[in-house]
């Protein structure tokens, strides 16, 4: 996992050859202690009874562990979106395994998925956008499958702007550099844009920027945590 080998010629075959060797560690290695706030974020997502759910690049499904059980089944369908046929096949066992009767899979891009009958409630990035190379179009893709009023919710790596606006995080600029060049070897790309630019598309309502610590090192890494509002 720290030193992976990509190879491919599509970025979804290039994220198949990161996965698929490790995808059945990735939740004792990633997920539990480098992806931090996404308890968080899923406990506050706004889960009104038969809502439905897009997790897009959902992965092995661990995000589902941190809803607790009535508020999954209070939603009439969760489904996960990955393009990993390896780490979807991580979380249809985990489906099994929970008898989760609400939730599936679906093998598919992040800019392509289309639900089969109509807008969706939540749409949920958790770590995904920074492994998205077309992440700005994820983010609009996302916009146009939620109903009017709907919620987008994202937590990820990132870097601020050199001049971020009034009231937002100014890292230091070992930070904005460092992070982006050493993350880039797993083809996970820090981005100062995605904070605004998730504002400019969704009426901004809860925004939380963050340091976590990094497995081995003694630096931490930004992150953030987003719910908008389709207006």
């Amino acid at each position: 996992m720290a030193f992976p080998r990509l190879d491919g010629a599509t970025p979804a075959e290039r994220m198949e050859s990161l996965y698929q060797p490790t995808a059945h560690l990735y939740d004792a290695f990633r997920e539990n202690r480098l992806l931090h706030g996404r308890r968080d974020l899923m406990e506050t997502l706004p889960l009104e009874p038969g809502c439905r759910v897009v997790d897009l690049g959902g992965g092995t499904g661990n995000n589902l562990e941190y809803l607790d059980t009535d508020r999954r089944e209070r939603c009439a369908r969760i489904t996960i979106v990955d393009v990993s046929a390896s780490m979807l096949q991580v979380a249809r066992e985990r489906i099994r395994r929970n008898r989760w009767h609400n939730v599936e899979t679906v093998h598919a891009n992040a800019t392509a998925y289309r639900p089969p009958d109509g807008p969706v409630d939540v749409v949920v990035f958790s770590y995904a956008l920074t492994m998205m190379p077309d992440w700005f179009a994820a983010v609009d893709h996302a916009r146009s499958l939620l109903r009017p009023g709907g919620t987008i919710a994202v937590c990820d790596f990132y870097v601020s702007r050199k001049y971020p606006p009034d009231g937002g995080v100014r890292h230091a600029a070992w930070r904005r550099h460092l992070w982006p060049a050493w993350f880039s070897h797993n083809n996970v790309f820090l981005s100062a844009d995605h904070l605004p630019y998730l504002r400019e598309r969704f009426g901004t309502v809860r925004l939380d920027e963050r340091l976590g610590r990094v497995p081995y090192l003694k630096a931490r890494v930004p992150f953030y945590l987003f719910l908008g509002s389709k207006t």
